[in-house]
């Protein structure tokens, strides 16, 4: 993004330390219209109506407080500015969580995913002074040829939290039996896609 403004400002903000420590180390040196903030979406953001757009990608399927969150997206943009996102939506890895239910029971770790619907998010684009362009939900599977990739990607990118809870002795077991509940090597993501102008 910094690259294709080179004459703009790119605010990048992260809740996680680390995460802006590896963007830092990642890009400060190449690009000098980058600036990273530590920051929550769920609290005032600091830099009321300067962006020109509010780009997310990622993030609120870890936000549970999205009307909040969308509030304090408004607040940054200037009126006309876009709020453009994807994230996980209402769907998303329904299989897995399924064969986790049946394997794990329920989990602390269940809680930590916001998958929303369309006319959820609407309301709160709405209610938080947007006009809504496309809210929608896309269906975009990931098939997986090896078993060992496969087995890997759900250990660490879907059930890490879950299996966190799980004595190290028994991880590689309940993992075996949730993935024998699946129906393919295929992770079922639904994205949750927001364009909306700031009125």
């Amino acid at each position: 993004m910094a690259q294709k403004v080179p004459g703009g400002r790119v605010v990048a903000i992260d809740l996680s330390e680390s995460m802006l420590r590896v963007a830092r180390s990642a890009l400060a040196d190449r690009y000098s219209n980058i600036e990273f903030r530590h920051g929550d979406i769920t609290r005032n953001l600091g830099i009321p109506k300067s962006c020109d757009v509010v780009f997310s990608v990622a993030t609120l399927h870890w936000v549970g407080k999205h009307a909040v969150a969308f509030a304090n997206i408004a607040d940054a943009i200037k009126p006309g500015g876009r709020f453009l996102a994807d994230c996980g939506g209402k769907g998303n890895i329904s299989s897995i969580y399924e064969a986790v239910q049946s394997v794990l029971g329920p989990s602390e770790a269940d809680g930590l995913f916001h998958f929303e619907d369309v006319s959820s998010t609407e309301k709160r684009l709405v209610a938080a002074g947007f006009k809504v362009n496309e809210v929608c939900l896309v269906s975009e599977p990931a098939e997986f040829d090896s078993p060992e990739t496969f087995r890997s990607f759900i250990a660490t990118m879907i059930l890490g939290a879950h299996l966190a809870e799980v004595d190290s002795g028994e991880k590689n077991a309940l993992l075996s039996r949730i993935i024998d509940r699946l129906p393919g090597m295929v992770v079922d993501y639904v994205r949750l896609r927001i364009d909306a102008v700031k009125l």
